[in-house]
């Protein structure tokens, strides 16, 4: 090969390897969220309406303040067609979690499918900006898919201060206690203890497949996670619920737990500081 041949043959190879490493460079610039420590720490869903080639979206993305607002939500796939079915997963086939952008107003409800690859859920809506998040697991795809789209809901807005930290929760007469806290680590396994007057509650019911369920909301960017329940003995009732996983990284998170006593869910509301 001659000598200019050779020069432009590196050249071209030089610039190639500072355009990959500009590329890069920009690409993490562009990252809000540190680079997790822990390499199979569990990543935080519902940034987006769109992922994996799965569409979230809202026909009526306005609506008006009430109890039991009927929101119409529909999900596409890869193709632009509904959905056509679904794996159930932590014992349904869609799970809806709605929650004002001050982090009031929490609701984890299990829609029903209407026509056309519509779904409905019946919300209590505040006047304000919520955001709808949506976790499904299509068939024939082996993770679930979490997406979220922005609901504007009329009315005057007056937002809340952060709820503040809390390892103890009243809800219905019951204590919740974050009794092993949420933690950064690869065995994070946090566990809440349910009590009432003082008691251990021990004839707590399955909820859709669980002793329990647990979602972490970020805040800032109400980024979702859902912590599973681990499997417990047929004849365990509680008072303990325990969950495996945690949080990418240290920062303040929002714990809703839900459990079930009779035929009554409940919901137990913690905000907690992960240091580690």
């Amino acid at each position: 090969m001659a000598a200019p041949v050779k020069l432009a043959a590196f050249v071209t190879a030089l610039l190639g390897v500072f355009g990959i490493a500009y590329l890069a460079g920009t690409q993490s610039a562009a990252l809000l969220a540190p680079v997790s420590s822990h390499t199979d720490a569990q990543a935080f869903g519902g940034l987006a309406s769109t992922s994996d080639g799965y569409t979230l979206q809202l026909p009526g993305a306005a609506g008006e303040p009430g109890n039991d607002q009927f929101v119409e939500l529909s999900i596409t796939g890869p193709d632009g067609k509904p959905v056509p079915e679904y794996v159930e997963t932590d014992g349904a086939l869609l799970h809806v979690v709605a929650i004002r952008r001050d982090l009031i107003g929490y609701q984890h409800v299990y829609p029903e499918e209407g026509e056309g690859g519509s779904w409905w859920a019946a919300l209590n809506l505040t006047s304000g900006p919520w955001r709808v998040i949506a976790e499904f697991q299509p068939a024939g795809l082996n993770r679930p898919v979490v997406l979220g789209a922005d609901l504007m809901i009329s009315g005057n807005y007056r937002p809340q201060p952060t709820p503040a930290p809390n390892d103890e929760a009243e809800v219905d007469g019951f204590t919740a206690i974050l009794s092993q806290p949420l933690t950064a680590t690869v065995n994070s396994r946090p566990v809440i203890a349910v009590t009432r007057d003082g008691r251990p509650v021990t004839d707590l019911v399955q909820l859709h497949g669980s002793l329990g369920h647990g979602v972490i909301i970020r805040p800032g960017d109400l980024g979702y996670l859902h912590l599973h329940a681990e499997p417990v003995a047929e004849n365990y009732h509680g008072p303990d619920i325990a969950f495996s996983g945690g949080v990418p990284q240290p920062g303040s998170y929002l714990l809703f737990v839900e459990f079930a006593r009779g035929e009554q869910s409940h919901t137990a509301e913690f905000t907690t500081a992960v240091a580690e």
